[in-house]
């Protein structure tokens, strides 16, 4: 009787290490995707925080135009027309 060195079990590991190494593969392809996105979203995030500021601003200027406004209309009633 001859004896093999070889185990009967050893060319199942190889298919597994095999699969495993598909889907490491995988893996980082979809992290690859998702770090893209991150990114894309980061930047798409900031453009709208900076508008988002830039309309507050713009906001609170109008605000400050119209108190003007509505102070000097609560005056005009009192005041003669400029042609008399």
């Amino acid at each position: 009787m001859v004896r093999r060195n070889k185990k009967p079990g050893l060319a199942r590991y190889g298919y597994a290490l095999e699969r495993i190494e598909e889907r490491l593969e995988s893996l980082e392809t979809k992290l690859a995707y998702l770090e893209d996105f991150v990114t894309e979203l980061q930047g798409t995030v900031l453009e709208g925080n900076a508008e988002f500021d830039r309309l507050k601003e713009e906001h609170r200027a109008m605000k400050v135009k119209l108190l003007h406004i509505s102070q000097e209309v609560g005056t005009m009633p009192q005041q003669k027309p400029p042609h008399y």
